[in-house]
């Protein structure tokens, strides 16, 4: 049953290689903007921001920072820019974005659903504040699978702790930082 666990982490890993696999549904964010913290969420393919900007113009830096990080991951229209804007905001908002791009510990992913296109067949994984879920029988055993461990690889340093957990399996600590 570990060689099993063993496979499923070799697998994650190439997985986690081909971030086109996954398709985000929707994610909510918790940004830590320069000014102030926001929220963004991205539902049916389209963007939302509570920041004054987003309102204003429709686009806003975080956005951007979202589109370029997660870009593999999104619909074509969710890659879409928001409304071309001939202002000096632009300018200023696409150098914020640049910035933000480097600094992923603004960003904390709250909650997503996305579909997993794996090898064999296509899964629906989400993440919530109890942690993540998968509809896979693998994740039913052990309480993850190769597509989370993958998901948890990409999005490591935007995930809250309790998302960046292993799932309830007890595997030697030697035996895992090996397979790291």
């Amino acid at each position: 049953m570990l060689s099993d666990l063993i496979g499923k982490i070799e697998k994650a890993r190439r997985y986690a290689a081909e971030p086109e696999r996954i398709a985000l549904d929707e994610i909510t964010v918790h940004f830590n903007g320069s000014n102030n913290e926001h929220t963004i969420r991205l539902v049916q393919s389209r963007w939302a921001c509570d920041c004054e900007v987003f309102h204003l113009r429709g686009v806003c830096a975080h956005v951007m920072t979202l589109q370029k990080v997660l870009a593999p991951m999104l619909s074509a229209e969710a890659r879409e820019p928001g409304p071309i804007i001939i202002h000096s905001e632009l300018i200023s908002m696409i150098e914020k974005s640049r910035r933000y791009v480097h600094e992923l510990d603004r960003i904390e992913i709250q909650a997503l659903r996305a579909r997993f296109h794996g090898t064999n067949n296509d899964h629906i994984l989400a993440l919530t504040e109890t942690g993540w879920s998968c509809d896979c029988s693998t994740f039913r055993v052990w309480h993850t699978c190769a597509h989370v461990m993958a998901l948890q690889r990409i999005l490591a340093p935007m995930l809250p702790a309790i998302a960046r957990e292993p799932g309830a399996v007890s595997v030697e600590e030697h035996l895992v930082s090996a397979l790291s």
